[in-house]
């Protein structure tokens, strides 16, 4: 998934780990622009997932990992987007309480 800002510039690895924090490196957590773009990816890729099993509403957005205790792995592709990278998809990891009915 393109995005009209530069993927690398966010996510310097293959593979970021993001958790409640929403930072993918120290830069990020000191730049309020970057926080805006990394939740803009991951509410994208959340509405793209919630479309792709034909849910209702997104299960993951931004805002739901910052209340989670949860980690999310996000895998980019560095050389697509024009250079600029594009994310491919994520997996979110966590604890969640579960029942029987």
């Amino acid at each position: 998934m393109d995005f009209p800002f530069d993927i690398n510039q966010l996510f310097s690895e293959r593979i970021s780990i993001l958790d409640q924090n929403l930072s993918a490196s120290r830069r990020s957590m000191e730049r309020p622009d970057l926080q805006v773009q990394i939740s803009a990816v991951i509410d994208e890729l959340g509405r793209a997932s919630a479309k792709a099993q034909q849910l209702a509403a997104p299960v993951t957005s931004a805002s739901k990992l910052q209340s989670q205790n949860h980690q999310l792995y996000l895998l980019k592709d560095r050389e697509s987007g024009g250079g600029r990278g594009s994310a491919v998809g994520f997996l979110k990891v966590g604890y969640k309480k579960l029942f029987l009915l």
